[in-house]
This record gives structure tokens, sequence and C-alpha cells, in this order.
């Protein structure tokens, strides 16, 4: 047998009493811990942070993104999701997209000609980050937005220090960011990529969070900034229109919820991941993984069998339930998690999937995946396979104060650098969620004007007896889903703490195969192959991410104490005091 030399990374695991904030930039978890320090709560510093990585993170977010913040407030009890999902325009219909007989994606999609629902005007979704974060601290915060801006503000008009991956992600995507005038001016320097140790000035965004900051979130969605957006939209063929800003509003809605070992373990609504991954535990539920020990054969081969079986209803039957009906309540009812378990092979993999077949179509077997019999809503239309992209270019925070109360929030901007549209005049560049809708019509997530598309993000946060326990989420696409899964498995199945949770090798079942950490024992792989399971060493380095990249904080109570953990590879800090 060969040897070679391994890639070992670790973090020390934050510690602290009073509060911690965990963030994908450094310069993030500051502007959140200095809302701390200055007597705001967990939602001041989560808006700080999430805006800061806005400026700081340009190729992962935007305020001109998407996301979703869990909120639990601890002296109330109150559990809260403010909701500022991605929405396709009023004019968008199911067949503005020229789609490919030929090219299918890995999740059963097709393309479309030109990538339009990718890159360009026509991939634009309607912007909510700012609305979002706006009736969050509106509602929750204790702060002046002034106070909670001015990071950001500061940040992005004096300009902050690029590091190597800032300035390595900007000349990846050279050849796609010079076919854009508007976005090639607020990042280009004269037509080349910023280098190491400059610096990176964004003073339109600057002076718009200002206006922002000023006069809430009617500065962006109505009057001069709104007709900057749509003005550079349409200028290109887009389709968004100042109806859609002006309309556009965030939602404040109860979270979704499931029992886990008897942790209660909160998510957000159908459209998004975190739906899919706890009907993966709700299905885990019933099997002692504990006693099978971490990361052993029969622990992940039954893991990957349910990651199966949730994905295969995943995408059959979510979608917009403002447009199609979606079992939710039954996805998640404790009896269909026993009845897929009781389904399971305990020993085998499905073998019925081959080549660029899905493999969830292997599992969608309708007599056993009929979720409307455990749901009191009423039974919707059949629809065919939905999806949603597999891409990612996102962010997460999250935050836990002194008084207990946590925040969960995943923002993104879709694909790297979204739409590739920068609007001149504002600084904003829009998200790309068009493509998170699947361009044929007649499924459950297709596309509608003003429907909200099937997305990735997975925030999550767990309590124990009621009482706040953690609050963890990640970017890196499909494959959050199963990374925030198992970074609550760590937690309440193996004991582990919020860094050591975030640095155990995983395995992602999300694709065709089961990719896998080569920390995994050579012996574990092999006896999961001769199981039937596709496997596929995911290559994990500094500039290769085959895995998510969660980000967490949790309660020790034991202890008192705080412990944020952060991923091992990325520019992501967790800081505390």
């Amino acid at each position: 047998m060969s040897l070679s030399s391994k890639l070992r990374v670790s973090k020390d695991e934050v510690v602290a009493e009073n509060g911690v904030v965990a963030a994908n930039h450094a310069l993030s978890s500051e502007a959140g811990l200095e809302m701390l320090k200055a007597g705001g709560n967990a939602v001041d510093a989560a808006v700080a942070t999430g805006v800061v990585a806005c400026i700081v993170e340009p190729m992962m977010t935007s305020i001109g993104g998407c996301g979703f913040m869990l909120i639990h407030l601890a002296e109330q009890g109150k559990s809260v999701v403010i909701e500022f999902s991605p929405r396709a325009p009023g004019a968008a219909t199911a067949e503005m997209y020229q789609v490919s007989d030929s090219a299918i994606m890995d999740i059963g999609l097709q393309s479309v000609a030109n990538s339009e629902n990718i890159i360009g005007p026509k991939s634009a979704t309607v912007p909510g980050t700012i609305a979002g974060f706006c009736m969050a601290h509106s509602r929750y915060g204790s702060l002046p937005l002034e106070q909670v801006l001015e990071p950001a503000i500061h940040l992005a008009e004096q300009g902050f220090e690029v590091d190597w991956y800032t300035a390595a992600s900007i000349s990846d995507e050279m050849e796609r960011l010079v076919r854009y005038p508007g976005i090639s001016s607020l990042l280009l320097n004269r037509g080349f990529p910023p280098t190491v140790g400059s610096r990176l000035v964004q003073r339109e965004l600057g002076q718009t969070l200002r206006a922002i900051a000023k006069s809430g979130p009617d500065a962006f969605y109505k009057g001069e900034i709104a007709e900057a957006i749509v003005k550079e939209v349409q200028s290109g063929g887009g389709i968004l229109s100042m109806e859609d800003m002006e309309r556009y509003e965030a939602e404040e809605v109860a979270p979704v919820s499931m029992s886990y070992r008897g942790h209660t373990v909160l998510g957000a609504r159908a459209v998004n991941g975190g739906t899919t991954g706890m009907q993966t535990l709700s299905i885990l539920n019933n099997i002692d993984l504990g006693a099978r020990g971490h990361n052993s054969v029969e622990t992940l081969h039954l893991f990957i069998e349910a990651t199966r079986h949730a994905f295969a209803d995943r995408y059959r039957f979510l979608g917009d339930p403002e447009y199609v009906s979606v079992p939710v309540k039954g996805l998640l009812s404790a009896g269909y998690g026993a009845a897929l378990a009781a389904e399971m092979d305990r020993v085998n993999a499905r073998l019925e999937h081959e080549g660029d077949t899905p493999p969830w179509l292997a599992y969608a077997d309708a007599a056993i995946h009929e979720p409307w019999a455990f749901d009191p809503e009423s039974k919707g239309s059949e629809y065919e396979m939905s999806g949603s992209s597999p891409k990612s270019s996102t962010t997460h925070l999250s935050v836990i104060d002194k008084d207990r109360n946590m925040v969960s929030c995943t923002h993104t901007m879709v694909n790297s650098f979204g739409s590739m549209i920068g609007c001149r005049g504002t600084g904003v560049i829009l998200a790309d969620g068009m493509l998170w809708f699947n361009p044929s019509p007649g499924r459950a997530n297709s596309i509608a004007g003003w429907k909200r598309p099937l997305v990735n993000m997975s925030p999550m946060l767990v309590l124990k007896d009621g009482k706040p326990l953690m609050t963890v989420g990640a970017p890196g696409g499909r494959k959050i889903i199963n990374a925030v899964t198992q970074v609550v498995m760590n937690v309440v199945d193996f004991g582990m703490g919020m860094q050591d949770a975030i640095a155990a090798p995983r395995v992602d079942a999300s694709g065709l195969e089961t990719a896998y950490h080569e920390a995994i024992d050579p012996d574990t792989v092999e006896a999961l192959k001769a199981r039937g399971h596709r496997m596929v060493v995911g290559p994990e380095d500094y500039a290769n991410h085959s895995f998510a990249r969660p980000t967490g904080v949790m309660v020790d109570g034991d202890a008192g104490v705080l412990r944020g953990g952060v991923d091992l590879l990325r520019r992501a800090e967790a800081r505390g005091y």
C-alpha cells in the first residue's frame, strides 16, 4: 500500500462567558462582537455581522441577496424566523427560458440555453437581505440602526485589505466579470483584479448603506436606489421592475420544528434545505447511533440511506407553499420518520441507480414515500421531480449573547458573485436566485411570477429541555444540508463540543456518489463500498471545497460557558468575550 502526506489543520475552540459570534470572515465576527460589547443583543450582533459580510465577502453574499434568520429569545422562550427569501420577478413565467433537451444536471434538472438562469439580468431575483436584516433589527434589536451598520459603512467607504482568498476569487471569475461593466466597475482596478494586500473600496455601497441607516429599508426599495437597480437590470433585458422592489417585504413566521432524541430542532419553512436535514434526523431518530459509534460503518451507512430517502421527498414535494401544497408536517412527523426507518435496509444500499441517474430516484417508491398520510393538510396535485442548484456562494453567522439569546442566519447571493449584475450608482450586486428554480414547467419548483424557489440554506437552532443549546448553519450549496445535520448529530449523539463537531470528517450523500473526507478510515470506506455505496473521496484543502463549511455556537450548561466553532480551512473565525 502506498502512503502520502496528508494535510491536517486545527483551530482552537473559542470559549467565553458573555457572548460568542462565529462567522466566515474575521472582520464580520469583529463587528458582531463590537455590538455585544456595546450592550447590544444577539440580533444587533447578527445584523452587524451579516452586513459586514456583504462588504468583505463580495463573492459570497450581498445586500442584493436573500436568506433566513432564526432567532430564539431566551427570556421569553420565543423562537421566530425572519424569512427574506428570494422571489422571482412578477413578470417571470414557467416558459421564460429555453430549456435544453439533452444536458441534465446531476440532480435531474435540465440546463438553460446561454445559462440565462445563472448569469446576467434574467437570472436576478428580487433582493431580500436589507428587508430581512431591517425587520429583525426593528423588532428585536436594541441598538440604533446607525450604530449597527457603522462597521459595514466604514469598511465599504474606507476599504479593507484584500486577502489571498478574495483576490483569488475575483481572479477566478475574470472571464465572467469583464462581460458586465457594472460589476467590473465595483470590483476591478482598471480592469485588473485586486492584488493581495491592496484595499478594496466600495464607496457607492457605503453611501447606499448610509441611506438605509438613516431611512430604513424604504431607502433601498423605493426611490433613487431602487430605480438605479431596476434600470441596470432592464437595460440588459432583465424583467425586475419597480413594482417588484416596492412590493417586497420580509416575513416573520414561526419556525418548523421536530424532536430529535429529546431535543427540539428548529428550522425555516419548506422552501429551504432545513426541512430535508430535519427529515433526515427524523428518520435517524428511530435508530441508536450513539451505540454504533461515530463514523462507524453502520452509522455512516444509515446516515447515507436516511439522506437518500429525505432527498427523494425533497425533489418530489418541496416548493413554495404559496403556490403548491407541501406536506411539511407529514415529512417531519415522527410517524413518517419511523415508517421510512423501518423500510431502510440496515445492511445494504439500494442498487437501482446507475450512471448519471440521480440516486434518490431509486428511493422514491410511491408506496413508501407518502408523507401526505401523516399530514393533516389537504393533499395537492402529484408533482414530477423538482430540484435545486448544487452551486454555492453563501455565508453563515451564529451568535449567542450573555442572556443566551440565539441567532442562526444564512444569507447568500447564490452563485459566485451572483448574477454578475452590479448596479452602478448603488454598489449593489444582485443574486441569481432564478437558478434555484426547476426551469421545466409542471414541477413543484417550477417558475412562476413572485414565487420563491427551493433553496439549500439550512440555518438551525437546537433547544434542550426548552433552553438554548446550539445555533449552526453553513455555506456550501446543496452540501449544506448534510453538513448541518451531521454537526447536530455530533453534538447530540456523540457529545462533541462545537469546534470538534464542525471539524470532524464528514460524508455528503447529496450527489450522484457519496463523497467522503480522506480522514475517514479507509477500511470503513471499503466496507461501505461493499454494501453498495458509490464512494468517492472529496478533495478538501484551501482551494477545493468538497464539503460545506459549518459555523456554530453552543451553550455548555455544565460549565456555564459558550463554545464557538468554525470551518478549519477557510477564513472563518469565532470571537467571544
